[in-house]
C-alpha cells in the first residue's frame, strides 16, 4: 500500500491506534501463481499462525473462494477456529494429535497428520468410532516429526490396520532455499523409498506432498499430487524465484503518531540514551512496540514511510512506543498515519527487507504481529 494515500486510522478509545493493512486478494493472485508455477497441482494453503500473523479466518476464507484444495494448520485450536469461522474445504492439522483430541477433530471433518510411531494402535481403535483422514508424515531429513525410514518396516502391521484412513504422504524439505540442491534430491529419494515400501505393503496414499513455499517456486516437485506452500501465500518469498514470479506481499503494518514535540539539539530519546538529536527536530512517538511484534532490534536502524518519504526510527524500541525522527519543517500531526512494514516489496522498509537487516526470515516478522493489533482487510 502506498503510504501517501494512507486512510487516518479510527482513534483507539485508549489512545492506541496500530493496525495491519491485509490485501486478500493479493493472496488470491498469489494462490493462483503458485499453482501455476506448481504445474496446476493441488494446493494446501498453509495458514498456521494466525496465517502467519495475516489473520487466518479471512486469509482461509479468501484462499477457499480462490479455489485451494485444503488449508493445512499447526493444531487442533486452530483447526477449530477456521471450521467456527465458517470454513469449509479440508483442514490438515500439521503438528499431529494425541488419540484423546481425535473425537473433537473427527466431529469437525479435520484431516490429521500421523507424525510418529507412537499411538498407531491407539489410533486404529478410535478411528473405528471416530473416522477421520490421515496424512502419513516421513521424516526424509528434516529431523522432527515423521516416521523415519527405519520405522517405517516394524510400522506396518499397525499402519496396514489405518490403511483405510490414509489420505496422504507427505515430507517437509530442509533445505529447499539452498542453491545447492543436493540434500533436497536426497530427501526425494527418501520419500520416494518409503512411498514404495508402503506400496509393496499394500498401502497406496492418494495424496502426496512434500514441496514447501520455496520447493514449489524452484519446481521440485516430482510425482506429488499436491505442494504445500505458505509463506509464498502471503507474497513473501526467500528465493529470487518468487520475486520472478511476480508474488505480491499482502500486508503493511500501519501505526498512528500519538505525539508530536520539537526538540533541541542535544537532547537524547528512549531507554538508554540510545539516540542523541544532532540538530532541532521533530520527534514523533507511535503506538506500537515490541510487544505488537515491532522488533527491538529495529532501534536506530530501520525507517518508516510517511506521505511518500522515509523517516529514521530513533532510539530503543520499547513495549508499547517507538520514536522517529524528522526534519522541523517537515508537517506532521498527532493522528497521522505512518507505514512500518511496508507491502512494497522495493521499499527499504519492506518486511524482506527488514528481515535481511536483522539477519532473520520474513515468516518470524509477521508470525510476530500480535492480535492485539487490530487488522484491515480489503476488498
Amino acid at each position: 500500500m502506498n503510504d501517501q494515500h494512507l486512510e487516518p486510522l479510527r482513534h483507539h478509545p485508549e489512545g492506541r491506534a496500530l493496525r495491519a493493512e491485509v490485501d486478500l486478494a493479493r493472496v488470491a493472485r498469489n494462490l493462483d501463481r503458485i499453482q501455476a508455477a506448481s504445474g496446476g497441482r493441488a494446493v494446501w494453503g498453509v495458514v498456521k499462525a494466525n496465517a502467519y500473523g495475516h489473520g487466518a479466518v479471512p486469509v482461509a476464507r479468501a484462499l477457499e473462494g480462490a479455489g485451494v484444495h485444503g488449508l493445512a494448520v499447526s493444531s487442533l485450536e486452530e483447526g477449530l477456529e477456521l471450521r467456527q469461522g465458517g470454513v469449509r474445504c479440508p483442514i490438515l492439522v500439521l503438528g499431529g494429535l494425541r488419540p484423546e483430541a481425535l473425537p473433537a477433530a473427527s466431529a469437525s471433518g479435520l484431516t490429521v497428520a500421523l507424525v510418529g510411531p507412537e499411538h498407531l494402535g491407539t489410533y486404529a481403535q478410535v478411528l473405528a468410532s471416530h473416522p477421520l483422514k490421515l496424512h502419513l508424515k516421513l521424516d526424509t531429513g528434516m529431523g522432527r516429526f515423521g516416521l523415519l525410514p527405519s520405522e517405517l518396516g516394524e510400522c506396518l502391521p499397525e499402519l496396514r490396520q489405518l490403511a483405510p484412513w490414509i489420505e496422504g504422504a507427505m515430507g517437509h524439505f530442509a533445505t529447499a532455499d539452498d542453491p545447492d540442491q543436493g540434500f533436497a534430491q536426497r530427501q526425494r529419494r527418501v520419500f520416494e523409498g518409503c512411498l514404495a515400501q508402503l506400496a509393496e505393503a499394500g498401502i497406496h496414499p492418494a495424496q502426496r506432498h512434500h514441496a514447501n513455499s520455496d520447493a514449489c517456486l524452484r519446481r521440485l516437485l516430482d510425482e506429488d499430487t499436491h505442494v504445500r506452500p505458505g509463506l509464498a501465500l502471503y507474497g513473501l518469498s526467500n528465493v529470487a524465484e518468487g520475486q520472478a514470479l511476480g508474488l505480491e506481499p499482502a500486508l503493511a503494518l500501519v501505526a498512528e503518531v500519538a505525539r508530536v514535540k520539537t526538540v533541541p539539539a542535544g537532547t537524547t530519546v528512549g531507554y538508554g540514551r540510545t539516540f542523541v538529536a544532532p540538530q532541532p527536530m521533530q520527534i514523533a512517538t507511535l503506538a506500537c512496540g515490541y510487544a505488537d511484534g515491532y522488533r527491538r532490534d529495529l532501534g536506530n536502524r530501520a525507517v518508516v514511510g510517511f506521505r511518500g518519504r522515509t523517516f529514521p526510527v530513533v532510539g530503543r524500541v520499547s513495549m508499547d512506543y517507538l520514536t522517529v525522527a524528522l526534519p522541523q519543517a517537515e508537517p506532521v500531526a498527532p493522528g497521522d498515519p505512518m507505514t512500518l512494514f511496508s507491502s512494497d516489496g522495493g521499499s527499504p522498509h519492506s518486511i524482506e527487507r527488514l528481515a535481511q537487516l536483522l539477519g532473520t526470515i520474513p515468516y518470524e516478522l509477521t508470525c510476530a504481529l500480535h492480535r492485539r493489533i487490530s487488522r484491515r482487510f480489503f476488498p
